[in-house]
């Protein structure tokens, strides 16, 4: 331990008479190890981490697809479910739930909106997960008609109840009505809810609110025994049996689909089933993601690595004759290889806790940044197995710049070495100078790799910002809300007279009209972002033809809806005071919807049948992108709101800042109904921009990482041809006596980085060739080989390239020859 403890103090005095070497080193490594620890703990948080569920690879997601419009993701019918669960074999459980969001009241507070789900009886004991307190639903709870029962989250039972085990039994009012508390589930029992809705054709839910969603409440599905077979709100979820696969589970299911198609042709017509593992659904959109990010940042610590292998090799050489007169004074090479050993040891231990400190800090800010369609997101963290994997990396890397020196060292000239201080006979050689300019050659190519990866993504992004969503978002602020049954009846028996609503609807647009700084504003059923809900139509009098359309997506708005978002209207009219719930339906398509079900026929004065009812079809307007700015706008059919009362959203176009206008929606809709929970308020642009998070925040990661990584081989560049001139000061300093003039030598110190860097752009160029295709999923209107991308990020490293090499240039060209001559 003496000994140990006399190396770890003679390595520390080592490092400091060599500040500048000890900290590139530390910087270098403690950004590669940082990075590196921070990206794995993503990748852990994420996909490594396992599910709250028991046997989570026996859980699968069963579809319905429509053959019509080419979705496999589509939410089946209750009487479907019924009849799939009665028939399997393949399932153990086969459980259905849905998305809600309620109106919650506890004590004498505000109320709050919270996302609930709703489910069957069997669907905890089909995910495998039990409650923390309390019990599950009973099967008789599910049932329409039935006790209304709930289960809490375990977050909200912290916040409302303090965690008391009496409230099992207590009460919460859930859109104006009392329900009971019978269980609690622990925290992540919601898991991967946000990325099955998300992947959902429709009925998605929250999952098209934005931000992190996390599900509070589940409630009873109570499903009525007369529920149609035409509507589809459920998705279904289920366990596999012992030995089935999912293979066999979609072999059977579609056979059960293809029964009820033919059984009710009516309402099944081109339906079946597509069975698909959980896992996949949950981690399909982000697998590429985190793969991408892992092999990004394992690029940015290669480059750490051979940049302080290059700076070990550098100090290795100019340490040739300390290490020939201790071996001349009697140290043993193992003595030698001891002391290198905890020199590295030293330097990377100190990089280490440099770059855990770092990638503390990265992580969370990852965690905060992450985009709403990251799983688990919450669970990002730097944890004891994280931790575990940084030191066994770190010791590797210790052992390895340990042994380089050392290895090195054997190779001196003993002779040599103490003839001269480090002249021709103390270098290694052009075999030493050749290994280290191959090294560098190797950071450029992973600094092109990185950066034509960061670059299509940049452009790709860049596109993306540019398309026309088919409205301006500009000035506008959007809030949401949901009213409640209780006090706003949807009955269908008298719909679409419902005058609740109906007053609820013109006095929001009341209040707000006139307002100060309110330019117009309108009532929705959905965002434009928000993918909300399809049906079939028929055009009249060409019924047959609709058996291969897709169906559209229906959007119910006020008469102002057009003009506050400023969609035009390109033939016709849009809706007006006259399309009151007394006069005849009509209806408005967009021209998508023109285009798939008109084709070259004049659609104005033509009728089509949606929901039973045959609507005048009054105009066409522009299309609206309402499934996100990377995909075409779907066909879209429009009702004017009187005659389909459904609103949820408020649009207003405020004349100067949209956020100003906050406060001013809130009030409004607070002073029309107090007991309305509102959410969602924010400006419509920044609605837009969430649906481009996660492309941005892969952006965003694999762009830092590439300047990093453009950083650090510039660093190399500079330090490998700076060291070449200081092995060259004779050579060129007799240059210059023998009439080199100053260019010449500046020309011979450019010209061997600039032959360095091409090497390296050129072999990761060729090198991005071949990896760009695992990007290709993630590019939006972008090549993964554009041509554009591949010749600026060559001209960007040329660039930077060349800047590295002014320095050392400059410093061949103040060699004093006469000094050189005299050392000579």
């Amino acid at each position: 331990m003496d000994t140990l403890f006399q190396e770890i103090r003679h390595a520390v005095r080592s490092l400091r008479r060599s500040p500048g070497f000890t900290l590139a080193a530390v910087t270098t490594l403690a950004l590669g190890i940082g990075a590196n620890t921070a990206v794995f703990s993503v990748v852990r948080g994420v996909l490594l981490r396992p599910p709250p569920f028991a046997e989570p690879e026996r859980l699968a997601m069963v579809w319905e697809t429509d053959r019509k419009g080419g979705t496999t993701r589509e939410p089946a019918s209750i009487p479907d479910f019924r009849d799939m669960a009665e028939r399997t074999h393949r399932f153990a459980q086969l459980a259905a739930f849905s998305p809600a969001e309620v109106n919650v009241t506890s004590g004498s507070g505000d109320p709050e909106r919270l996302a609930a789900l709703t489910v069957t009886a069997n669907y905890f004991a089909t995910i495998g997960l039990g409650p923390i307190a309390g019990r599950a639903f009973t099967a008789g709870e599910d049932l329409a008609g039935g006790p209304r029962a709930v289960v809490i989250g375990e977050d909200l039972w912290d916040r409302v109840f303090q965690r008391d085990p009496s409230a099992m039994g207590r009460t919460l009012r859930i859109n104006d009505l009392e329900w009971t508390v019978v269980g609690v589930m622990p925290r992540g029992a919601d898991f991967g809810t946000l990325q099955v809705l998300g992947a959902a054709a429709y009925m998605r839910g929250f999952a098209d609110r934005g931000g992190r969603a996390r599900v509070d409440l589940w409630l009873p599905l109570r499903a009525s025994p007369a529920a149609p077979r035409s509507n589809h709100p459920i998705f279904l979820l289920g366990r596999l049996a012992p030995g089935a696969t999912t293979a066999a589970a979609q072999e059977e299911m579609a056979a059960i689909a293809a029964d009820l198609e033919r059984a009710y042709p009516q309402d099944n017509a081109d339906r079946g089933a597509h069975v698909e593992r959980l896992d996949a659904v949950i981690f399909g959109n982000v697998q590429a993601a985190m793969y991408l990010m892992v092999g990004a940042v394992w690029l940015v610590f290669l480059v750490a690595c051979v940049n302080v292998a290059n700076l070990m090799l550098a100090r290795g050489t100019a340490r040739a004759r300390e290490v020939t007169v201790r071996a001349a004074l009697g140290a043993g090479a193992a003595r030698l290889v001891r002391q290198f050993l905890v020199e590295g040891a030293v330097l990377v231990g100190s990089a280490t806790l440099v770059g855990v400190a770092l990638a503390w800090a990265a992580t969370r800010a990852l965690a905060v940044s992450a985009p709403a369609t990251l799983p688990r997101a919450g669970d990002i963290r730097v944890d004891a197995t994280v931790l575990a994997a940084t030191m066994v990396i770190s010791v590797a890397v210790a052992v390895a710049f340990g042994m380089l020196p050392a290895l090195q060292a054997r190779r001196v000239n003993l002779h040599a070495a103490l003839h001269g201080a480090g002249g021709r006979g103390a270098s290694h050689g052009r075999g030493q100078r050749r290994a280290r300019s191959v090294l560098v050659a190797a950071e450029l190519a992973m600094a092109t790799m990185l950066m034509v990866g960061a670059g299509l993504l940049i452009r790709s992004i860049w596109t993306l910002q540019a398309v026309d969503p088919g409205f301006d978002a500009r000035g506008v602020i959007k809030a949401e809300f949901q009213l409640p049954a209780s006090r706003y009846p949807q009955d269908f028996a008298r719909w679409p007279r419902l005058p609740e609503r109906q007053r609820f609807q013109d006095a929001v647009l009341a209040g707000l009209e006139g307002q100060p700084g309110v330019a117009s504003a309108a009532l929705a059923t959905a965002n434009p972002m928000d993918a909300g809900f399809t049906s079939s139509i028929r055009v009249v009098g060409r019924e047959a033809e609709a058996a291969g359309w897709p169906e559209p997506s229906i959007r119910t708005v006020s008469n102002g809806y057009f003009g506050t978002l400023r969609v035009p209207v390109t033939a016709g009219r849009g809706f007006a005071a006259t399309d009151a719930v007394d006069a005849a339906p009509v209806a408005i398509i967009n021209e998508s919807a023109r285009e798939r079900y008109y084709g070259a026929r004049e659609p104005l004065g033509t009728a089509i049948n949606l929901w039973g009812a045959n609507r005048t079809v009054v105009g066409v307007v522009g299309n609206e992108r309402l499934h996100g700015l990377a995909v075409d706008a779907p066909p879209a059919v429009y009702l004017p709101l009187a005659q389909a009362p459904i609103p949820n959203t408020v649009l207003v176009r405020m004349s100067g800042d949209a956020a100003a206008g906050a406060p001013l929606v809130r009030r409004v809709l607070r002073g029309v109904d107090p007991q309305l929970a509102v959410f969602g308020v924010e400006p419509l642009e920044d609605t837009v921009r969430g649906t481009l998070a996660q492309r941005r925040f892969v952006m965003l990661v694999l762009a830092a990482f590439a300047v990093a990584a453009l950083a650090l081989a510039a660093v190399g560049v500079h330090g490998v041809l700076g060291y070449a001139v200081a092995q060259r000061t004779r050579e060129i300093g007799i240059r210059v006596a023998l009439g080199a003039d100053v260019a010449g030598v500046r020309r011979l110190v450019v010209r061997d980085g600039m032959r360095l860097a091409a090497a390296g752009v050129a072999l990761g160029l060729a090198g991005a060739l071949v990896l760009s295709r695992l990007i290709a999923t993630l590019l939006f209107g972008v090549n993964a080989r554009d041509p554009a991308t591949f010749v600026a990020v060559a001209g960007v490293l040329g660039a930077v390239a060349l800047a590295a090499c002014v320095a050392p240039a400059a410093r061949a060209t103040c060699v004093d020859p006469m000094t050189a001559l005299r050392a000579e």
